[in-house]
């Protein structure tokens, strides 16, 4: 069951919210995936009975009211612990709610927890939290992928409906590709990060999860307003999508132009490449039109992303000092011990690993060298996917080359787990939106599937495209 149809069987009094949330804590107590870094049990209750006497009286308010859902631990929530899945902030609780908790309390919504997640959104595999790695039910032996693997699971095990992550090289995409799931990165500037602990902030955003297409399009009319404390959102207005991509038909799809880079596919595994050429051989059947494109520049996408990431994280990370909050550890030898003491054991190995390139990048004499070079080519990226675009309406690409990594891989290989970012990280670079969309099944039987990349604020093109791809499955 889906938001839309949960939200159907609401407002026809079917289903009470607190049925809804007794169900989702239920899994999510039982769970041994450890997807949750802290379960609001209390909470939960207290929100779903608020909705429940708004709907007895008038009906739902929104298409989320009463609907249990989860938040990655990045996101910032009043009066409930935050801990960016770090040591560093295992016991900061903050004094206020950020963009997001604000919007989806507004709206109605039920907390059910944070997610477990990579220390402050970095690594794609969801083993680089304090809190320990998150397993993939699906087969224990993989990862669920990451950053943002706890929520990917809390969805897959059934504790939300939908859980909010964040996607700064493909952290939403890559979990929802390995969880047989939907996830959108919506364009950057979209959606506010206005109390969302920053990894990157020219890369990092706010990004949603769920069952289906409509999920995506209910979370982004939910999600979509200006707020003035972000001075990276965009002011676009107000969005009322949900019902327009629901009701999209099959035939949408018809005379649609997908572009295609053949270098992309060819790449991947044999069992992923097989599904990629299915996938597109169903929507010519479906009525689209492929089409070639160039991507020419996108050869140095990971180059540029890790130099931009990891500078960005570097300058970010320098707040978690150990004296202004977090933990602190000094032996009263000083200011400078305290830094060194309590980011050293605040920090863990894939954070100092990037800190530490990052401020390579920034020094006196590297900056021109490589921070410098690697915004010039970002925009070249860009102008390669504004060129593509003349000629086609969404662009189609894997979102891994292979199926669900094997766990411990990340510990053995962080250059290889860089490397496979390939396919995720050019759309962050260039702030584009991206749909990543579940089919077929690869190596071990595992989910595979592809992205749907869309116009720069496109993202009611790219959604209705998916809905009607969606529904010719």
């Amino acid at each position: 069951m889906d938001i839309f149809e949960a939200h159907q069987k609401l407002k026809a009094k079917e289903i009470s919210p607190s049925e809804l949330t007794r169900q989702c804590l239920d899994k999510a107590l039982k769970s041994k995936n450890n997807s949750f870094i802290s379960i609001v049990e209390d909470f939960a209750h207290q929100c779903a009975l608020e909705s429940e006497k708004r709907i007895q009286k008038n009906g739902p308010q929104t298409y989320l009211d009463g609907i249990p859902f989860s938040l990655k631990d990045l996101f910032i929530t009043k009066g409930i612990r935050t801990t960016a899945g770090s040591m560093i902030l295992a016991n900061y609780i903050p004094p206020y709610d950020g963009y997001v908790s604000e919007k989806l309390k507004k709206a109605g919504g039920t907390l059910i927890g944070k997610t477990n997640c990579d220390e402050f959104g970095m690594g794609s595999t969801n083993e680089n939290s304090y809190f320990g790695p998150v397993s993939n039910p699906l087969n224990r032996k993989f990862v669920p992928g990451g950053s943002s693997g706890g929520s990917a699971v809390s969805v897959l095990e059934g504790s939300s409906f939908y859980s909010m992550g964040t996607d700064t090289g493909g952290s939403i995409r890559l979990p929802a590709n390995f969880c047989g799931l939907i996830s959108l990165r919506p364009s950057y500037g979209r959606i506010s990060r206005y109390g969302q602990i920053a990894h990157s902030s020219s890369l990092d955003q706010c990004a949603p999860l769920g069952k289906s297409v409509t999920d995506m399009a209910c979370l982004l009319e939910a999600l979509t307003e200006y707020d003035v404390r972000d001075a990276t959102n965009v002011p676009l207005g107000t969005m009322s999508i949900a019902q327009d991509v629901h009701q999209t038909p099959p035939e949408h799809l018809k005379g649609k132009k997908i572009g295609v880079y053949a270098p992309f596919i060819d790449a991947c595994k044999p069992l992923v490449k097989s599904s990629l050429e299915k996938a597109l051989k169903h929507c010519e059947e479906a009525g689209a039109k492929i089409v070639t494109i160039d991507l020419r520049h996108l050869k140095y996408a990971i180059s540029t992303y890790y130099i931009i990431s990891t500078s960005e994280a570097s300058s970010n990370l320098a707040r978690f000092d150990g004296i202004h909050y977090g933990l602190r550890e000094s032996d009263g030898q000083g200011l400078e011990q305290t830094y060194q003491k309590s980011r050293s054991r605040g920090f863990g190995n894939e954070v100092k690993r990037r800190i530490l390139l990052g401020t390579y990048s920034l020094s006196a004499g590297y900056y021109d060298a490589y921070y410098k070079k690697a915004c010039q080519m970002r925009r070249l990226i860009f102008d390669d996917f504004q060129s593509a675009f003349k000629s086609c309406d969404v662009i189609f690409s894997p979102v891994c080359a292979s199926t669900a990594f094997p766990v411990d891989m990340s510990q053995k290989s962080p250059t290889e787990m860089y490397i496979n970012d390939f396919y995720t990280v050019p759309i962050a670079l260039a702030g584009l939106p991206g749909l990543a969309l579940p089919y077929g099944k690869g190596e071990n039987d595992l989910p595979t599937g592809f992205q749907l990349i869309g116009k720069p604020f496109g993202e009611k093109e790219l959604l209705k495209i998916g809905r009607a791809l969606e529904l010719t499955y």
